[in-house]
């Protein structure tokens, strides 16, 4: 093959660019066409290598060279020429395929318009039939981004998208549904490069539901830079988004031996210029779960004030449902709009038994009872909605998006519960609890990107969100047989925030290497207003936070796909209202408050990261991790007086939050993926860190570490298997050790009639090993304490799937068991 590189001598004051440029995106005026790379073309001829004829209908292809995802393309005409136009300069790889000759696979470097390029194919070994796989890296890296192609992992195809997740870089998905990136839980999703704007329990229902051969790929940014808001990471779910005219029905239906059922329905309808997909699910669980713990408050070190021991079981029943809407229009060529909306409601009763023997120290008498408490959740509901536009202003990149969320629930219920005290003398006290929570959110974001000449990025945006949300709760307890209201046990709080940051970002390509500056400017409002039912006790906080964080990346990846990568950033995390307010909110034996002195705490991130894609095997990786933390916000256990509730003489426990002087991360992850062939998937996770902190003259620290390891293999072209096991160690944190948790999973799944019924069986945690729990060794307070579930249940699951098969991906289906919110 024979290509021009063409180079222009023209030059400019970068450094002049870029201020001037975020200058005005921060400003939204940018839209200078003049500034931005102007698109190229690329055409020439293909003829035989032997002949010298020409070919025509041949596949010539451009793709990205750090992850071969496919860009433009075209197909010869009769002449054998072709033309591939609105090409933006860069590097590339190109692909030039026809059925019985050999692939040509080049690099070429597209600066300037290339018109003549003499493209020859080599005839090869001719087949009655001929299947072309293109081998894609299952991980690779991409500036600050570790992607995981789900589209190439057949071991997750028949599951949802939580499914998927579990195999992204660091993410873990328990059994709730909640989502942690290297074990914490502040990471923030984004759905198609944007930010979701769900409440947590609409994002559970959306994951939970999401079919995972509906997604693209799945990006970790474990160091976000300055582009981002999150504090703890980001993960970004890009779905598949190819559709063609026609409609799509599927139909299923999930149980398990918990037991549970969910009846499901989807419905699509697309074409080039719309497409709108309506899901409908209905849900019925049941669920048992037992604990067990102890608690030792101490006056001093050996000196016990009061010890507890409870064994407990909870039954649950829970109904639900859920029904969604997303509508995507392409309003012209480079203008596309998105609409979304659902809403779940709920029902839910719980009956609990509590065994507590309670024993007050130095009398040691057992003032222990049987408590029983059954709630009714009543009928409650949360829903979201929202909009995205966007517009391209040319092929270069250049673009403009809005987006727009609002989401509420309702979540409460009424609780009815007694105490049967094992001293005879003592009555039963039965008490009367009603909850309400409200939270309504809205929030939008306006990015603008502006690529320049030489591989130039900039990009600038703002982000603003106001919302918040009521409290509500009253206690009544009954006396001379009715009941009267405990008004330091009843209250209202109101929270309301307001956010906004501005961001401006600079990227800079030299063929595989990346570089990336950015600065965000983060302000936040937060305000919040306790009281009791009396009116008494009123308590208010209304305060600002400023901050700024810098950010940098720099990743290098090779034609043979090693990629390299580091990157630092400085974040700031500020304490809410609720923490900082010093309204007290008691409990039967404790109370909790806040700490009005509490200082915003600062972090430093660094990441160096290592992965190498083999062909015929598969990928390696390694990812060396540090962190430090700088008065780290963490809650506090210690022992004290209450006198306007408790009696002045009983010492009872609280919790405030409290600054940690200081604590670091050393962290190293290690991936293996071993793909011998399409049929067969063998992929190990491991990671081991250690974690150290120091509080007012105390210090401790502890290695921890976790593996994963998946199988799965396809039989006779038929039947799925797979095989998943998971361990993680204890993990220590302020004062406490979270046990450690660990499962093996079991399933198979096949298709029938061209994929037109699917049907899966599952066993999950096969030997009922999963257990949850956490010990605290603070110096005035120590518990132990665990909690079982019946984790070991069997799973099946039906699909049937009427229309154009191409439209399944734009079909959400199955939500999994939890589909209910979690109240």
């Amino acid at each position: 093959m024979k290509y021009n590189k063409l180079h222009t001598n023209k030059t400019r004051s970068l450094w002049r660019q870029f201020g001037y440029t975020c200058l005005l995106a921060l400003l939204f005026g940018l839209g200078g066409k003049a500034w931005g790379q102007q698109p190229v073309s690329i055409s020439g001829r293909v003829s035989d290598m032997q002949s010298g004829e020409a070919m025509p209908f041949v596949n010539v292809a451009l793709m990205r060279t750090h992850d071969t995802i496919f860009m433009r393309g075209a197909t010869t005409d009769p002449t054998g020429r072709f033309l591939i136009g609105d090409v933006a300069p860069g590097e590339y790889l190109m692909q030039v395929s026809f059925v019985g000759y050999e692939t040509v696979l080049e690099t070429i470097e597209v600066l300037e318009k290339l018109d003549k390029l003499d493209i020859r194919l080599r005839p090869g070994t001719t087949l009655a039939e001929v299947e072309v796989v293109a081998d894609k890296p299952l991980y690779a890296m991409d500036g600050e981004k570790n992607m995981y192609n789900t589209k190439e992992d057949p071991s997750i195809q028949t599951g949802t998208a939580s499914d998927a997740l579990q195999n992204a870089p660091g993410v873990e998905v328990d059994a709730e549904g909640n989502i942690t990136l290297r074990g914490v839980s502040s990471v923030e999703i984004w759905i198609n490069d944007r930010p979701s704007h769900m409440n947590e329990e609409a994002l559970k229902q959306y994951i939970k539901q999401l079919p995972a051969n509906a997604i693209e790929r799945i990006e970790v940014i474990t160091n976000p830079s300055a582009r981002y808001s999150s504090k703890g990471g980001v993960i970004n779910i890009v779905t598949n988004q190819t559709v063609k005219r026609n409609e799509f029905l599927s139909l299923g239906f999930r149980a398990n031996t918990m037991p549970s059922f969910s009846p499901w329905a989807s419905y699509v309808y697309a074409n080039e210029k719309f497409d709108i997909n309506v899901y409908v699910n209905a849900y019925h669980g049941h669920h048992d779960s037992y604990g067990d713990g102890t608690s030792a408050l101490l006056r001093a070190p050996g000196d016990t004030a009061r010890y507890q021991s409870h064994r407990d079981t909870t039954v649950s029943n829970n109904f639900g449902g859920y029904t969604g809407v997303n509508l995507n229009w392409n309003i012209s060529d480079r203008t596309h709009l998105a609409t979304w909306a659902g809403i779940y409601p709920y029902w839910g009763r719980s009956h609990s038994t509590v065994d507590l023997d309670y024993f007050e120290y130095p009398s040691r008498a057992n003032l222990g009872y049987r408590y029983t408490h059954d709630n009714d959740d009543g009928f409650f509901w949360g829903g979201y909605l929202g909009a995205w536009l966007e517009h391209r202003f040319d092929s270069t990149g250049r673009k403009l998006s809005f987006s727009v969320n609002g989401n509420t629930s309702s979540n409460g219920g009424t609780s009815t519960s007694s105490f049967a005290y094992h001293d005879p003398l003592r009555d039963t006290l039965f008490r009367r609890d009603y909850s309400l929570t409200r939270n309504p959110t809205i929030g939008f974001n306006l990015d603008y990107v502006h690529p320049l000449k030489h591989d130039w990025e900039l990009a600038a945006g703002v982000a603003a969100s106001t919302g918040g949300g009521t409290e509500r709760r009253t206690l009544d307890t009954m006396a001379a047989g009715r009941y009267e209201r405990v008004l330091l046990r009843s209250h209202e709080g109101v929270e309301r925030g307001t956010d906004l940051d501005l961001y401006a970002t600079a990227q800079k390509r030299w063929g595989g290497f990346t570089a990336k500056v950015g600065l965000r400017a983060e302000n936040a409002w937060p305000r919040s207003t306790w009281n009791y039912a009396d009116g008494s006790g009123t308590s208010v906080v209304d305060t600002h936070f400023f901050g700024l964080v810098p950010s940098l990346h720099l990743s290098y990846q090779t034609k043979t796909f090693t990629s390299y990568s580091l990157s630092y950033t400085l974040r700031h995390a500020n304490p809410g209202s609720t923490k900082l307010n010093r309204f007290v909110r008691y409990d039967d034996y404790s109370y909790e408050t806040g700490n009005p002195n509490l200082l915003r705490s600062y972090t430093h991130n660094l990441e160096a990261a290592w992965s190498k894609y083999i062909m015929g095997f598969g990928t390696v990786g390694l990812n060396a991790y540090w962190r430090a933390n700088t008065d780290e916000i963490g809650t506090m256990t210690a022992a004290g007086y209450a006198p306007d509730y408790f009696p002045a003489s009983q010492l009872v426990n609280y919790t405030y939050p409290d600054n940690i002087g200081s604590s670091h991360t050393e962290g190293l992850e290690a991936s293996v993926m071993y793909r011998p062939t399409a049929m067969f998937n063998l992929r190990f996770n491991a990671s081991v860190f250690n974690y150290a902190y120091e509080y007012q003259g105390f210090s401790d620290s502890k290695v921890s570490w976790s593996a994963r390891l998946n199988l799965w293999a396809k039989l006779w072209n038929k039947l799925e298997v797979f095989a998943n096991a998971h361990y993680s160690s204890p993990r220590l944190g302020l004062y406490s050790l979270t046990n450690a948790n660990k499962g093996i999973d079991l399933g198979c799944s096949a298709d029938f009639l061209d994929r037109k019924l699917s049907v899966y069986f599952n066993v999950n945690d096969i030997f009922g090993m999963a257990e949850w729990g956490e010990n605290t060794t603070a110096p005035q307070y120590q518990t132990t304490g665990g909690q079982r579930f019946d984790s070991r249940f069997v799973s099946l699951g039906i699909t049937w799937r009427i229309g154009k098969m191409e439209l399944e991906s734009k079909a959400r289906q199955g939500g999994s068991e939890g589909t209910t919110p979690q109240m």
